[in-house]
């Protein structure tokens, strides 16, 4: 059966097979959908889906006997190929901690209460508690946890979020590239959102699934079970009871920073935040993202680049433990 989907981005039809997904979109709570790819970035077997409703991507069905025991203890293996990260990630993610705290460091109090969901080796949390700032995090992979614990010193529960408890509130809750690999985003999120502060502030960063420079066959991975757009985020998000601040692509546009707060609260400050970003998600800019990648030239270098910051990496590691690497950086 052949039918005519109307995309998001306004007039534009895509002919499309209409199939009945094994689980309901988390948005409208629909199974209408249509294919997007049958293969994961390996060429084996993965079915992404797109919600009629929505226009949410998500994986269908999910690709594990049990979510939970996967990321509990394998995830990290299958990844990067270890259960604890090497130096060289160490040193990795300390960069980058330094560049999400830099685009949020104004917003919160200088002595915000700040937790970490999916806090994986613990950089980030290392990072704000050297700047002053009382920070702890919560993993459910018990590996990187465990270093996070015995290695950096830092406070961090090992549970999987649906679960997570604890006394604090928060005035800051961050999920760095988490959410596109939850079973039950919906659940996790309004189940953490019960530990901010009033006026407390949510802030996301996941993969842009728009983003033209990734090739459409790369985009497909079996532990991303979502794949979002800033306007699909955006309305997961409403979904677990937020509402967007400022939702938008980032740096060279491969990832989108959304900042939420509960729908009740008062308006934040306008000089603060930018209005929601308004991007669409439908076949047209999948196609086209699909046809760009293959057009520009600096994407075929990428693995001259890759292959220096992997040596640069090792060579700035080499006979540091983690603490030492962070200490240097931060």
């Amino acid at each position: 059966m052949r039918i005519l989907i109307l995309t998001i981005m306004g007039n534009m039809s895509v002919p499309a097979k209409k199939i009945v997904a094994a689980r309901p979109c988390p948005i409208s709570g629909s199974k209408d959908s249509v294919l997007i790819s049958s293969k994961d970035r390996h060429g084996k077997p993965l079915r992404n889906i797109m919600s009629i409703e929505s226009g949410l991507i998500y994986v269908d069905p999910v690709p594990f006997k049990n979510t939970e025991e996967f990321y509990k203890t394998d995830y990290r293996k299958s990844y990067k190929g270890v259960h604890c990260p090497k130096p060289k990630h160490v040193y990795r993610a300390a960069k980058i901690a330094q560049q999400r705290l830099s685009r949020l460091v104004d917003l919160i109090p200088s002595s915000a209460r700040c937790l970490d969901a999916g806090s994986s080796s613990g950089e980030f949390v290392y990072l704000l508690n050297s700047k002053g700032f009382l920070a702890e995090g919560v993993e459910a992979n018990m590996p990187y946890a465990e270093y996070s614990q015995a290695e950096l010193k830092i406070p961090v529960t090992i549970s999987p979020f649906s679960q997570f408890e604890s006394e604090q509130k928060f005035d800051l809750i961050t999920m760095f590239h988490v959410l596109e690999h939850l079973e039950n985003p919906v659940l996790d999120l309004a189940h953490l959102g019960q530990f901010l502060k009033p006026g407390g502030l949510f802030i996301i960063e996941v993969p842009n699934i728009l983003y033209v420079d990734m090739a459409f066959s790369h985009k497909w991975h079996p532990g991303h079970l979502f794949s979002f757009s800033a306007r699909t985020l955006s309305m997961l998000m409403k979904k677990a009871g937020f509402e967007t601040v400022v939702c938008s692509p980032i740096g060279d546009a491969g990832n989108l920073w959304g900042i939420f707060k509960f729908a009740d609260q008062k308006e934040l400050s306008s000089k603060k935040f930018s209005k929601p970003a308004s991007v669409e998600i439908n076949f047209k800019e999948l196609r086209k993202g699909k046809i760009l990648y293959h057009l520009r030239f600096w994407n075929y270098l990428k693995f001259i680049s890759k292959t220096y910051k992997n040596i640069k990496e090792i060579f700035r590691t080499r006979a540091k433990n983690g603490r030492e690497i962070l200490d240097e950086i931060f």
